[in-house]
């Protein structure tokens, strides 16, 4: 809705169905999913009686009825009855409700201070890796160790990786963000423990290379000359060398430092060979890798992980494996997690968790500056289903106290859940 509509002040009793409303009470504290709504139904008006509410505000432009006229005769009282089935149905669900955004905003809390723990170990690893790159590789494999033991042991967890793009920290979090999304796809394909613990690895050192290639010309991009390009392009063959020094990664993790950028196409390198020759370690980490690098890197400009998603199948799909990439797709949805979104009832929120049951309705958190961040609300589209997501939002388009609001720091956040039963 726009911020400069001055909003009407309307009694319960003027409302009608088309009428779209903005309830001053918390989220908590009323039966609906949403502080603000188009009236559905006669049926919503008499839930706003039943719960106390006289009057609430109305946005006129987002309208498709106009509100019904008041009569000033003086009401007859009427008799407080108790709750009855329905009104305590109502209030039960509500608890229900309740206590399960509880229970999300508590993961999610949980997965933030796990990044936090995870991304310092890491940085230790990387800044090991020039004076002992064994030991390096050693704390590594306790990373992928954990996390693969946590795929295992807990298949309804969240995983929540933060991609915190702060100067020369970037190549730490590209590793991190690369091997949690890896496992991810790894898990979901059905890869046994040890094949997830030599993904973990090839993943997280899948950059090692980089190591022997100067600053000047990593940092070029796209502007490298043809020498330098090649020069770069040999990081996946210094990788692999690298990690043979160490003695401590297997063939498996080093067939992914080696073909990582390999295309099923064969327009990748180092051997440009058809990645259906790679191992499906390799094959899944190009796409992680990408995926990592459109949304958080500069190749793509800072995409949104939903234009990510669309740029890799629509205009790079002849590069990477069918089958990874479409149950990439599957995992992340439609609307990513990571991705802010325009709800069709004027919400902005932030994409939480996907729903397999239906790719467009995915856990949203709701942007309200009247409710502390620490108890936004989640909302489930798949509760809603007169609400849908207008569009995916790019994070320059967003207002700075909504992004700070969604996604503080500006960090780029992914989440994955594996349905409950």
């Amino acid at each position: 809705m726009s911020k400069t509509e001055k909003p009407v002040r309307l009694h319960v009793d003027q409302l009608c169905p088309g009428v779209f409303i903005s309830l001053s009470e918390r989220w908590m504290d009323h039966p609906f999913l949403f502080n603000d709504f188009r009236i559905s139904s006669e049926d919503q008006i008499e839930v706003l009686r039943a719960s106390g509410i006289d009057t609430v505000l109305c946005y006129p432009s987002r309208s498709t009825a106009m509100p019904r006229q008041r009569t000033t005769e003086t009401p007859a009282p009427v008799a407080v009855a108790p709750p009855d089935a329905e009104e305590l149905a109502r209030i039960e669900e509500k608890r229900v409700r309740t206590e399960r955004i509880a229970r999300q905003r508590e993961k999610i809390a949980r997965c933030e201070k796990a990044y936090g723990r995870t991304a310092g170990v890491i940085r230790g690893v990387m800044q090991r890796l020039h004076s002992s790159p064994r030991q390096a590789a050693e704390m590594a494999r306790e990373v992928v160790d954990e996390a693969v033991a946590a795929f295992i042991g807990d298949q309804d967890a969240v995983l929540h990786l933060i991609g915190q793009k702060r100067g020369d920290e970037n190549a730490y979090f590209h590793a991190l963000n690369v091997m949690v999304l890896s496992l991810i796809m790894g898990h979901a394909e059905g890869l046994n423990e040890a094949q997830l613990q030599d993904l973990g690895m090839g993943a997280l050192f899948h950059d090692l290379g980089k190591l022997r290639v100067p600053d000047a010309v990593l940092k070029k991009g796209s502007a490298r000359s043809r020498v330098e390009e090649d020069f770069y392009r040999l990081h996946t063959v210094y990788g692999e060398q690298i990690g043979k020094e160490t003695g401590v990664l297997t063939p498996g993790a080093l067939s992914i430092l080696r073909h990582h950028h390999e295309r099923v196409d064969g327009s990748g390198f180092p051997d440009a060979i058809s990645a259906t020759k790679t191992s499906a370690g390799a094959r899944i980490v190009a796409i992680a890798n990408r995926y990592d690098n459109l949304c958080n890197g500069t190749e793509g400009g800072g995409m949104t992980p939903a234009e990510a998603l669309s740029h890799m199948f629509r205009k790079e799909g002849k590069w990477w494996d069918a089958q990874c990439l479409s149950g990439f797709i599957k995992l992340l949805g439609v609307y990513p997690p990571g991705s802010i979104v325009q709800l069709s009832n004027g919400a902005v929120g932030l994409v939480v968790a996907g729903n397999r049951a239906d790719l467009l309705k995915p856990s949203v958190l709701i942007h309200d500056a009247s409710v502390p961040r620490g108890e936004a609300n989640i909302v489930d589209l798949i509760d809603a289903p007169e609400v849908r997501i207008d569009q995916a939002m790019r994070r320059d388009a967003v207002p700075a106290e909504t992004l700070e609001y969604l996604a503080p720091h500006h960090q780029m956040i992914y989440f994955y859940e594996r349905d409950s039963n």
